[in-house]
C-alpha cells in the first residue's frame, strides 16, 4: 500500500511539473518531490516523465528536452552539460526471464550513467546498466545497449561505434 501511494504521489508531482502553466521555480519544487536532483543552471522542459523510486541526478548546465522518459527503478546520473533531445528514453528496469506460464518474472534494475558533455539525439533509447562516457554523441533514434567509451560517436539500432571524436 505504501509503495502504491509513493508512486501516486510521484506521478502527481511529475504531472504538475510537466504542466506548461507552472512557473520554472514551481516546476523545480515538484520535480524535487518526484526524486529529481538537479544542479543549477539545469533545464528540464515540460512533458518529462520520471517513474520509479530511484533518483534522477542532473549535473550543472544539463538540458532535458520535451517528452523525455526516465525509468528510475535504479538511479540515473547525468553529468554536467549533458544534452538530451526530445523524447529520449532512459531505462533502468527489466525483468528476469520466467517460465512459459509468465515470461516476465522478477523486476530488476541497473543504474545508468551519462558522462559530462554527452549529447543524446532525439528519440534515442538508453537501456539498463549502460554507461555513456564523457563527450559521447548518440544519434537520433539509436538504441544504446552497451557502454560507450568517452568522446565517441554511436549510431543505429543497436547503436554502433562509428568513430572517435576529438
Amino acid at each position: 500500500m505504501a509503495r502504491s501511494h509513493t508512486y501516486r504521489s510521484q506521478a502527481i508531482a511529475v504531472a504538475l511539473a510537466s504542466n506548461p502553466l507552472i512557473s520554472g521555480s514551481s516546476r523545480w519544487k515538484w520535480l524535487r518531490r518526484a526524486g529529481v536532483d538537479a544542479a543549477p543552471p539545469s533545464l528540464i522542459h515540460t512533458g518529462v516523465v520520471v517513474q520509479g523510486l530511484g533518483r534522477l541526478t542532473l549535473g550543472a548546465g544539463s538540458f532535458v528536452n520535451h517528452g523525455c522518459y526516465f525509468d528510475t527503478v535504479a538511479d540515473i546520473t547525468l553529468g554536467q552539460r549533458v544534452f538530451l533531445g526530445d523524447h529520449v528514453r532512459v531505462l533502468t528496469s527489466s525483468h528476469r526471464m520466467g517460465t512459459a506460464e509468465q515470461r516476465a518474472s522478477t523486476l530488476t534494475g541497473e543504474p545508468v550513467t551519462i558522462g559530462d558533455g554527452a549529447w543524446i539525439g532525439s528519440g534515442a533509447v538508453v537501456m539498463p546498466g549502460v554507461s555513456i562516457g564523457a563527450g559521447v554523441v548518440i544519434g537520433a533514434n539509436s538504441l544504446v545497449t552497451k557502454d560507450c567509451a568517452p568522446h565517441t560517436l554511436h549510431l543505429g539500432s543497436p547503436a554502433r561505434h562509428v568513430r572517435d571524436l576529438d
